[in-house]
């Protein structure tokens, strides 16, 4: 972690997301007062910090979203697919809960079901907010492809709650309990994916709670009306924790260490999948 981007104020969070914007769908949708606005409206209620990464190997798959520094990334070729990944770690945080005191296993699900709702709302939803952004995204078939369909549309236009939760039920479905034989590539890889998290859980069992406290605390001084003592304080906590490593400065790198290679094996084979599909 490097060139600690720190953000305290409201303001100061949308000036700097403002900035990332690539693509024209989010930059119209943004300055218009919409979708992507009321989302970066509520990533806004804490304060935030970005950060470059330091060592990619070890800090692509370290989710310091949890801890509240996205990562900034730059060298996206596709304008969209840049724009998708801030929306996704946004979401993350905008609906990441915190809890002193939580015990592993509700935790670990707790991860779980964020990483459902930023997936849910980045991969599938925001196709239906945005439809024009399809053919400008991927140039293989993804998991929303199976429905952009005229009986999914009709759904959400009647009723965009009950569509956002058979988004998440199906994909959940996926994750968890559908048969393998009956799966394509794609939800194969997401199942795949999501095995990760028992490992995950495994690499943090004697540092999440560390991780929760702090993150409470940011959440309820913000509440209470301290949002610019406790940011300070938060900062200079997230600068011990980069100087516990002299090296590269990441935070938590025991952590980082343990779960990298889980993450990019996975990788490695979902790149591979993919160019032979």
């Amino acid at each position: 972690m490097k060139n600690l981007v720190s953000l305290h104020t409201r303001e100061d969070i949308h000036d700097f997301v403002s900035s990332l914007w690539r693509s024209e769908p989010f930059k119209r949708s943004y300055d218009n007062g919409g979708f992507i606005f009321r989302h970066v409206d509520s990533f806004a209620w804490l304060p935030r910090f970005f950060a470059e990464e330091s060592h990619e190997t070890l800090e692509r798959a370290h989710f310091s979203t949890w801890w509240n520094v996205i990562m900034l990334r730059p060298f996206y070729d596709n304008d969209v697919v840049s724009d998708l990944y801030y929306l996704h770690e946004m979401t993350h945080a905008a609906t990441m809960p915190y809890l002193k005191g939580i015990g592993r296993a509700a935790f670990e699900e707790k991860m779980q079901r964020n990483e459902l709702e930023a997936s849910v709302l980045s991969e599938i939803a925001i196709y239906f907010e945005m439809p024009e952004l399809r053919g400008s995204s991927f140039d293989h078939p993804i998991y929303a492809d199976r429905f952009l369909n005229d009986e999914m549309r009709a759904l959400w236009r009647s009723n965009r709650d009950v569509a956002l939760e058979t988004f998440r039920i199906m994909r959940r479905h996926v994750m968890l309990s559908k048969p393998e034989h009956e799966m394509d590539l794609t939800e194969t890889w997401i199942r795949r994916f999501a095995d990760q998290n028992a490992a995950y859980g495994v690499v943090w069992a004697n540092r999440y709670a560390e991780v929760e406290r702090q993150m409470e605390d940011l959440q309820q001084s913000t509440i209470g009306g301290h949002r610019k003592s406790v940011a300070t304080r938060f900062e200079n906590w997230l600068s011990q924790q980069s100087e516990s490593d002299p090296e590269d400065g990441i935070p938590f790198r025991q952590e980082a260490e343990l779960f990298s290679p889980f993450y990019w094996a996975n990788k490695e084979r979902y790149n591979k999948a993919m160019a032979e599909a």
